[in-house]
């Protein structure tokens, strides 16, 4: 074996760097696994996000089918009954307006968030 005085050091220092890698080790790998799950969390919202913003836009033009479908059965209503009052069929049909600007509205906010705005890296120093 060795018979120098320093052997002995030099191994107890070899063997406390063997266990802080060791350690380092250990923690990179729960680190990696961490950022995978957050991976998979950002990867799923943002499917919920694209998901969301279909059904929103899906919705949204329905409705306007139906408000625009509606209007048009008010007005052949009309023209085959003019003494039929439709003021109340009228009045809410047009109270759908407000609800459906704000779901246009949701879908422009979503859309926002599926597509965020570039983020520009601070300069360094």
């Amino acid at each position: 074996m060795c018979g120098s005085p320093w052997c002995l050091p030099a191994r107890q220092a070899l063997n406390e760097i063997n266990q802080r890698l060791s350690r380092i080790e250990q923690a990179q790998e729960i680190i990696m696994s961490q950022q995978s799950t957050e991976q998979q969390d950002v990867d799923a919202a943002t499917a919920a996000i694209g998901s969301l913003t279909t059904v929103i836009a899906t919705v949204g033009t329905d409705l306007e089918a139906a408000v625009a479908n509606i209007q048009a059965e008010i007005a052949a209503l009309q023209q085959a009954n003019p003494a039929v009052d439709t003021s109340a069929l009228d009045t809410a049909v047009a109270g759908l307006s407000a609800p459906l600007a704000a779901l246009q509205s949701a879908d422009t906010a979503v859309d926002a968030l599926e597509t965020p705005a570039p983020v520009t890296p601070p300069a360094s120093s």
